[in-house]
């Protein structure tokens, strides 16, 4: 075999064994890779600003006490109210305690000769304490289940203000029945969805959306991909 042919070919199947040296990476994951690479610049730029803060906010709820396996059945059975996720009483017990400390200082600078001002606010933080206290009640449950996760990483990204992915929250068509945050780009041909699920084992991981859906292997992207093989930011023109 001629010298430069046996190198192009040796060349061609690291680059495909690049995506299967991981037991759960495979041809779908490399098909998916494939059309990712045929999207615009901006499209792989805001992919990776994605994954980053993905990769970021996923230890950060772990090392606040989030699990990760957890099943809906031991957290929300027998709760009579709508489920909330976890990140928006989160964030109600955030806005309650910073609407507490800000009626504590008002109450503060009320003069001892202004009673009615005075009873007026204490009465507001009342019942802003109250609201609170109701808040950490219901805060007690584990956290972790599939649709805290899906929901921390749906918000992130609605955040970011994406122009090129629409993500969703997306439940699983096979069973076991499970839902994660999805991005797919916006262009139909060719078009990729990803999943962004770290329930499992509290790694970023990300799936190509057939093979999520599926409950199936050989969708699993390795995290090399998206923090080397994806441009910081796109070339200017």
């Amino acid at each position: 075999m001629r010298p430069l042919l046996l190198a192009a070919l040796l060349a061609g199947s690291a680059a495909a064994a690049e995506l299967t040296t991981d037991p759960d990476v495979g041809v779908r994951a490399q098909k998916a890779r494939d059309i990712l690479e045929e999207q615009p610049v901006e499209a792989r730029v805001e992919l990776k600003r994605m994954y980053r803060r993905y990769k970021e906010i996923v230890p950060k709820k772990l090392d606040a006490g989030w699990a990760t396996g957890l099943l809906s059945e031991a957290v929300i059975e027998g709760v009579d109210e709508p489920f909330q996720p976890a990140r928006l009483v989160d964030d109600m017990i955030a806005r309650r305690r910073k609407e507490v400390e800000r009626v504590q200082a008002a109450l503060a600078k009320v003069a001892d000769d202004d009673p009615y001002n005075h009873r007026r606010i204490s009465a507001v933080l009342v019942e802003r304490k109250a609201e609170l206290a109701r808040l950490l009640s219901k805060n007690k449950r584990e956290k972790g289940i599939c649709r805290d996760w899906s929901d921390l990483v749906w918000s992130e990204f609605v955040a970011l203000e994406l122009e090129h992915w629409a993500v969703r929250d997306e439940r699983r068509t096979a069973r076991p029945y499970h839902t994660a945050a999805v991005a797919c780009t916006p262009v139909d041909d060719p078009k990729v969805c990803l999943v962004f699920d770290p329930w499992a084992d509290g790694r970023p991981n990300v799936y190509t959306f057939t093979a999520w859906d599926e409950s199936s292997p050989g969708g699993r992207f390795p995290a090399e991909y998206f923090n080397h093989h994806l441009p910081d930011k796109a070339e200017k023109k």
